[in-house]
């Protein structure tokens, strides 16, 4: 009688092992198939909740919108607040009046405010503390361009490319104007405007201004770091710190520049390039700690008041005196909503139209 060979003791050992390496990738592999379904049904989940949440993150920007109009309304309620917009009121972030017996603002805020399941909150920026684009002559252009610090065309040839880019015909400005024949053999292609400026990023299409130009500085090709924070403005300071185009002008305002708020930068451009002038407008306006914004600020009250901050002006300043003001009629409006870990931001511009009517002119995601 014959036994069959046993196997030998390695060869049974490695066939074990065998086998349980295919068992330890068959775990593996099942492990990361069931990982890879929880993690999809995971991001599935979060997609469908944020999905769920944005008509209501919608409704809170809209709320966060009205409650900042609402909240300027009651600014107004304070005595001798109604005839001027300052740093130093609520609505810019400023202190408000001090000491004040009947406050409607006391103990509110722009911050964290709480809107049912959610909060916002709001930024609040007059665009009076800029130009308005669609009224700037070649002056005024050369200026700002001087403060760029970017090299490119005069003050005059960009003036004549905007002004054809505003004006509703297809006639050729001399002197560097463009119509839609120049545009339209761009790649890409496109044509003149041929209206106002409603977005101050359309100067950006316009012959002759470069991104250098329009961000500020030689070397810019995109946005200047730290120019626009979220809810924050850009501030065009003074000095020889190069500001852009951006900085300087807007594109929908009443069409004067409020004395109050306008960086120096701004008001340089104002006066035709006199620094002294503006700076000393700044130190006027900006009271005894020479800080925008704090309690002892001395806005101009009134655009009769404009005079005390400017001072004496030569013959050549009174033109430049009649484009200020002291009163910010519109106003854009910077929303971030929250509701619990989903967040969205809106930008808003807003136009008083009386002491408590304001217009909403645009409401939009960002």
């Amino acid at each position: 009688m014959h036994c069959c060979p046993s196997t030998p003791p390695g060869r049974r050992t490695s066939r074990r092992g065998i086998a349980l390496v295919i068992v330890l990738l068959m775990v593996m592999a099942m492990a990361i198939i069931v990982g890879t379904f929880s993690y999809a049904m995971k991001v599935e989940s979060r997609l469908a909740f944020q999905t769920d949440a944005s008509g209501e993150l919608n409704w809170l920007g809209l709320s966060g919108l009205e409650y900042a109009k609402w909240f300027m309304a009651q600014e107004q309620r304070v005595p001798g607040q109604q005839s001027f917009s300052g740093l130093n009121q609520r609505w810019a972030g400023g202190h408000g009046p001090m000491d004040l017996v009947d406050d409607p603002l006391e103990g509110l805020s722009l911050s964290n405010v709480e809107i049912g399941p959610g909060r916002v909150s709001i930024r609040i920026v007059d665009q009076e503390r800029r130009i308005n684009i669609n009224q700037a002559d070649a002056i005024q252009l050369e200026t700002a361009l001087n403060r760029s610090g970017a090299p490119g065309e005069s003050g005059e040839v960009l003036a004549a490319a905007l002004r054809d880019w505003i004006d509703p015909d297809e006639f050729v400005t001399s002197g560097g104007g463009a119509e839609s024949a120049y545009y339209l053999s761009l790649d890409p292609p496109y044509r003149a405007k041929n209206g106002p400026i409603d977005d101050i990023y359309e100067l950006l299409k316009i012959k002759g201004i470069t991104p250098a130009q329009f961000f500020g500085g030689p070397s810019a090709n995109g946005r200047r770091t730290g120019a626009r924070s979220p809810l924050g403005q850009a501030v065009g300071s003074g000095g020889s710190e190069p500001v852009g185009l951006v900085d300087l002008f807007c594109a929908i305002s009443s069409g004067r520049v409020n004395i109050n708020t306008a960086p120096e930068a701004v008001l340089e451009v104002v006066l035709r390039g006199d620094s002294t002038l503006a700076h000393h407008v700044m130190q006027a306006r900006s009271g005894p700690d020479q800080m925008d914004g704090t309690e002892d600020d001395e806005p101009a009250k009134n655009d009769a008041d404009i005079g005390r901050l400017l001072g004496p002006v030569s013959p050549g300043q009174v033109s430049a005196q009649s484009r200020l003001t002291a009163l910010s009629t519109t106003f854009e409006v910077e929303i971030e909503a929250t509701l619990g870990r989903s967040r969205a931001r809106y930008v808003a511009l807003i136009q008083r139209r009386g002491v408590r009517d304001f217009q909403t002119l645009v409401f939009r995601p960002e």
